[in-house]
């Protein structure tokens, strides 16, 4: 408290000092008498709460290091900035820090910020704001006790090193959705190799190999053995509805050419032996026609191999294991 003596006698001696300068003159008195009375009580308040953390935590802060402290910021108060910005390096101007106490380090960056500042070291002035906001982030510092070109320095570099904090949160949520991402698509892949082996147990494959020959067999046999059922059906209709017209009317016609008509009759008889034998030449025609086009088909459309399934009994463990999985052949669920 003997600190507060002197500068209540400064700030009476500016008082008095007042009433004998111009009134224009007055409002730049007073703000100097409120400048240093706000950075006593700050002081005050630092001391105050220095002790405390010394008193409270004894391991961390050594009087030592307060008293290092008492001595910078009193050439910082006699505005001997270099003096003050060469002690409060050697405090905390090494990696780390001489001085462990965080209360300390912090104040201690403050004012060799200010420091380095009014020596117009301005890059490594706002180095130590950075290193004073990225060990406390939501560090305010008092407009009342800085001039506002610290103050202006301090908010520009805060909002540079919260920008960047943002930015680092989110590149982390960012890092930590892709994990979770692979994750998810780790499992997904692994119930998908798990249901693939389980379909390639639980069925058994035959590989089928094909002949040009059959491929050449009228009636669609060349489409069953490609595979295309629906059009081996309609090539083995058409081809034997045609075959079969083409044989019952060429036997038709055999039977009215061996016929011995009389001279009544001769005129139906020839009509008869005229229409089945046109009937026997188209649908032979037909015929033809279809079992050609189903040929050539069956060998454009060759297919030299096919495989086939059939179902397997799974063996009993490992049926037991699919199902405690909830995996099946024809699908899969995830559980997490």
């Amino acid at each position: 408290m003997s600190r507060i003596k002197p500068l209540v006698s400064s700030a009476c001696a500016s008082s008095s000092a007042a009433h004998s300068v111009p009134v224009r003159g007055l409002r730049n008195v007073l703000n100097a008498a409120l400048r240093q009375l706000a950075a006593l009580v700050a002081a005050c308040g630092l001391s105050l709460a220095v002790s405390c953390a010394v008193v409270c935590f004894p391991p961390s802060a050594s009087a030592d290091d307060l008293n290092d402290f008492e001595e910078a910021r009193s050439l910082y108060d006699k505005r001997n900035y270099a003096g003050a910005a060469a002690a409060f390096k050697q405090m905390v101007g090494t990696d780390p820090p001489r001085v462990t106490e965080r209360l300390l380090v912090l104040e201690s960056r403050k004012y060799l910020a200010a420091s380095l500042l009014f020596l117009g070291q301005q890059d490594d002035a706002r180095a130590q704001f950075r290193l004073l906001l990225a060990q406390e982030p939501g560090y305010a510092l008092d407009p009342l006790s800085f001039p506002t070109d610290v103050v202006t320095l301090f908010e520009k570099v805060k909002v540079t090193v919260h920008g960047e904090l943002e930015q680092a949160r989110e590149a982390e949520v960012r890092q930590r959705e892709e994990e979770q991402r692979k994750q998810l698509e780790a499992r997904q892949t692994e119930q998908e190799n798990l249901r693939r082996l389980l379909n390639l147990a639980s069925e058994a494959q035959t590989n089928d190999q094909h002949s040009r020959w059959i491929a050449t067999i009228p009636f669609g046999a060349g489409q069953f053995q490609n595979g295309r059922r629906n059009l081996g059906v309609a090539f083995a209709v058409l081809e034997g509805i045609s075959a079969a017209t083409s044989i019952g009317s060429y036997l038709a016609h055999q039977q009215v050419a061996d016929d011995r008509p009389g001279s009544g009759e001769l005129g139906e008889t020839r009509r008869l032996e005229t229409l089945w034998r046109n009937t026997n030449n188209i649908s032979f025609g037909v015929f033809a026609a279809l079992a050609l086009i189903g040929v050539i088909d069956a060998h454009v459309r060759f297919v030299p191999a096919r495989v086939t399934s059939r179902p397997r009994q799974l063996p009993p463990d490992l049926e037991r294991w699919a199902r405690e999985r909830k995996l099946s052949t024809q699908g899969f669920t995830l559980h997490f």
